[in-house]
């Protein structure tokens, strides 16, 4: 990585061995040699301190823009992985409840309205786990990224339970009933659409802002 700080460095250190010598060269003329070879060896000396100085503050400058570029790079990574299990999320919601995954020969917890074991819930965790490591990257107080992850949780078990009772409650069958019952899940399905495109919108800002 190349030191953003070396042209100033160079410029510097021309400019005082420049006036140095000019110095050095009008002490000279006036015949003042002992003089003159007294104020090289001093001038020499403090460009080497200046120069030993400079090169370490750059040094130090450097290795902290290489730590933040380091940081970001990590950040990103974090984001992206969030980004996959986010996608995970979408795509196995989808086959959950609109395809092959809501068959027959479903667990107990399933027929029950539940999400223990399913598919669904175990991307849910994954996305959560990220969330958690994302959070402890880039938010400073509170668990923002993990807490947009529990919100698609609670929406995909609530969707569950619903199912549950469109599928197996007979005794609100009735029509009043059922429209009910419809409304409800047509509600948390537009809620789960909502949520699911605020979070990837979120985590399209943050990329932008650490890329």
């Amino acid at each position: 990585m190349k030191n953003p700080y070396a042209p100033g460095f160079w410029c510097a250190l021309a400019a005082l061995l420049l006036l140095s010598a000019t110095y050095f060269y009008g002490v000279m003329l006036t015949h003042q040699i002992d003089k003159a070879l007294l104020f090289l060896d001093s001038a020499a000396a403090l460009i080497g301190v200046i120069s030993i100085a400079i090169v370490a503050w750059a040094s130090l400058q450097g290795q902290r823009i290489k730590k933040k570029h380091l940081e970001q790079g990590k950040t990103l990574v974090l984001i992206w992985d969030t980004k996959v299990a986010l996608r995970r999320v979408e795509t196995v919601f989808d086959r959950y409840f609109w395809g092959s995954y809501w068959q027959p020969g479903r667990t107990f917890q399933e027929v029950m309205g539940e999400l223990t074991g399913t598919p669904l819930e175990k991307s849910l965790e994954a996305l959560k786990t990220q969330c958690a490591a994302l959070d402890k990257q880039v938010t400073q107080d509170g668990w923002h990224w993990l807490n947009n992850a529990r919100e698609l949780c609670d929406v995909a078990n609530a969707m569950a339970r619903e199912r549950y009772q469109l599928d197996f409650c007979d005794t609100r069958a009735d029509s009043s009933g059922a429209a009910v019952i419809n409304r409800d899940f047509e509600v948390l399905v537009y809620t789960w659409t909502a949520r699911l495109k605020t979070f990837d919108h979120q985590l399209d800002e943050i990329e932008v802002q650490y890329s």
